[in-house]
């Protein structure tokens, strides 16, 4: 949580992390209480940094057996490992049962099985014995349901705290932040400015709104709001992914309108925001140190996805229509050398697409080939090939294409070809299967039959479009 990434830069944790680590690497562990080293190791978890979380968390074990704080970590680390009946054994073998840590790791550990509305019955029937510290304990709870993303349930316990302590200087942050959760970015967004009316240099509340332009896309919005948190703090590493993130956004959408060259410099703006992140976070995007995440993209050492092989890839697109295909290849290159290989295979294609485009068919062919036969998706990946043909130009081999995709996927299942192979034959001049095709695309991908055609029929329904395109071509509408 935030307060924890507060804590930890904390001068006080700082000491005793410096003290600590000066200490190992003389040959010893210091002696420290149970709960200094275990907030060692869950600073080291939280960079990742596995082995020296153990190695704090086992010293915490050696001198402290009988204490809770080494044994709700370890607990909580089977639970992040997915190791469940483990962590509950744990637990379990906790004597002081009615330790607040405890509680809160039991109700944890039935989130993470699954049974959130159990978790927060379980938590409502320890109130009771909260009296003492209910402000804390209504705080945490909340604070638990939002960190799983149960946000319906963080609002529940949120309005009893907002009940019994109406003044709490959590609630206007926390109550923007569950607004955001539940995709209410709308009341968010206003919250958000009612917080920062008051506390102008609150840079969780700039960032908090930074994001909730970017779901709005409302992008130059978002990149005012984060440059206001670098203002207040230029090593920001949320406001620098966060003007990364909504630079990029606002550069998808000039490409999907085909403005490249005003994409290409805010690709180059996220990707100097993608840089410095990493920078900042003690991390070269080439160090062996990085993590990998499932999807074979790379994390940084605070487990946050780094998004710089998607923006090189994207840079790469747009130069590759800018004409600049050197550039585009050595960028997409770069890319390539920051991802796991298990995704070189959307990498060929992209390749593949730059290379067709600056007429190298056959070196394109090759690519197509391979990005072919390591995807886990033949489907997918033979549809995204029909497109980059279609998109070159190169409108017979892309039908021929999508007609194989659709007879892979089935009649019903590959329907969703149907507006691109409209499109195609229009593109070609062959008016009569570009009208069969075009009466069906509504029905079969209403969403891409809209898309493709906005331009040519203007104000029209897609439903709409058969019959104004049958009366350009015959003179009137097909009823008459």
């Amino acid at each position: 949580m935030d307060d924890n990434n507060t804590y930890y830069q904390s001068r006080h944790f700082q000491r005793l992390l410096h003290r600590y680590e000066k200490a190992v690497a003389e040959g010893h562990v210091p002696y420290l209480e149970a709960d200094e080293l275990t907030d060692i190791a869950e600073y080291y978890m939280t960079g990742k940094q596995d082995a020296k979380a153990n190695q704090a968390i086992q010293a915490a074990l050696d001198m402290h057996p009988d204490s809770v704080d080494p044994q709700i970590f370890i607990a909580r680390q089977k639970m992040f490992y997915g190791q469940l009946d483990e962590a509950r054994n744990i637990i379990d073998s906790i004597t002081e049962q009615d330790d607040l840590e405890v509680i809160y790791i039991r109700a944890e550990l039935l989130i993470k099985e699954g049974h959130a509305t159990d978790a927060s019955d379980f938590l409502l029937a320890q109130m009771e014995q909260m009296r003492d510290c209910l402000d804390t304990f209504l705080y945490d709870c909340t604070s638990i349901f939002m960190d799983y993303d149960q946000w319906e349930l963080a609002g529940q316990w949120l309005e009893q705290l907002k009940a019994a302590y109406p003044t709490h200087p959590r609630l206007p942050i926390m109550e923007a932040e569950i607004m955001m959760g539940l995709d209410n970015y709308e009341s968010a967004r206003d919250m958000l400015k009612e917080i920062l009316e008051s506390e102008p240099y609150d840079s969780e509340a700039w960032n908090l709104l930074s994001e909730t332009y970017v779901a709005l896309e409302e992008y130059p919005e978002a990149i005012e709001a984060a440059d206001f948190a670098l203002a207040i703090n230029p090593n920001d590493e949320g406001a620098l992914l966060m003007k990364g993130n909504a630079s990029i956004s606002l550069a998808y959408s000039l490409i999907e309108e085909e403005r490249y060259k005003e994409a290409l410099p805010l690709l180059e703006k996220a990707e100097h925001y993608a840089r410095k992140a990493n920078r900042d976070n003690g991390q070269q995007t080439t160090d062996n140190r990085q993590q990998t995440t499932d999807n074979g993209q790379q994390t940084t050492d605070n487990g946050q996805q780094s998004d710089l092989p998607q923006i090189l890839q994207t840079k790469a697109f747009a130069l590759s229509r800018l004409g600049r295909t050197e550039s585009a290849l050595a960028a997409l290159a770069e890319a390539r050398k920051l991802t796991d290989e298990s995704l070189s295979w959307k990498y060929d294609l992209t390749e593949a697409d730059i290379c067709l485009h600056s007429g190298k068919t056959k070196q394109a062919e090759e690519l197509f080939v391979s990005a072919l036969e390591k995807s886990p998706d033949k489907g997918e990946t033979l549809f995204n090939i029909a497109i980059c043909y279609k998109s070159a130009g190169h409108y017979g081999i892309a039908i021929d294409l999508l007609c194989d995709v659709w007879t892979l996927a089935g009649t019903e299942t590959g329907k969703f070809v149907v507006p691109h192979l409209a499109d195609c034959h229009l593109r070609l001049g062959e008016m009569e299967p570009f009208l069969e095709y075009l009466k069906l695309s509504p029905y079969c991908d209403r969403e891409a039959t809209a898309y493709l055609f906005r331009d040519r029929f203007p104000g029209l329904e897609p439903e709409d479009y058969y019959n104004y395109a049958y009366k350009e071509v015959f003179g009137n509408f097909p009823s008459e």
